[in-house]
């Protein structure tokens, strides 16, 4: 129904904040992330926003950025996430950080943002991981996944191992760190597997 509120910030708060658009006050539930990318308080913002509408109640959602707010219509598109476990979600990190946990299967780090028990992050990772696949921009898959041909080799000879993927780009990505110059795949390998 709304696409995008613009008006002057009244109030701002890290769960939620106030917009004045021509003398009304919109109250929007915003995420960490959100906060912390705001103007001050007396001056113009534009929040993109999702109205959630139930039996009960109406609450009206704002976001700094349309992707932000697609990564929260996705995760409440999950079943058993809720728009309040959704923002503790996107207020644990960045868009690219939740996407990078959820594509590297990275249940631990999931795990650790509130409301997330190891059973619901195993469910957001099998749920999203494809979606958000198709959908991430060049620049956040260069960001998950391995730069060069050597990289992707080594984390396809991992995952023919028995690893993941996400296990695989992690311990890749280590490897590379750890070592100033791996010119073989068989290095490359050998050093990933004792990260593992």
């Amino acid at each position: 129904m709304y696409d995008y509120i613009r008006g002057t910030l009244v109030k701002k708060r890290p769960n939620t904040v106030v917009i004045d658009v021509q003398g009304v006050g919109y109250q929007l539930e915003v995420p960490l992330s959100t906060y912390e990318q705001l103007n001050g308080v007396d001056e113009m913002q534009r929040l993109w926003t999702y109205l959630y509408v139930r039996d009960d109640a109406q609450r009206l959602y704002g976001f700094f950025s349309e992707t932000e707010r697609q990564l929260f219509l996705e995760l409440i598109g999950v079943s058993g996430i809720g728009p309040k476990v959704a923002l503790g979600i996107l207020s644990g990190g960045t868009v690219t950080q939740v996407k990078e946990q959820i594509m590297q299967e990275d249940v631990s780090a999931l795990k650790r943002l509130p409301g997330i028990g190891p059973k619901t992050a195993k469910r957001i990772i099998l749920e999203l991981r494809e979606s958000l696949a198709e959908t991430m921009d060049e620049r956040e898959q260069s960001d998950t996944s391995p730069e060069s041909s050597l990289q992707r080799e080594g984390v396809l000879a991992l995952e023919s191992l028995g690893y993941s993927r996400g296990q695989a780009e992690k311990a890749v990505k280590a490897a590379m760190k750890n070592q100033e110059s791996v010119e073989s795949i068989e290095q490359l390998i050998k050093s990933a597997l004792g990260t593992l």
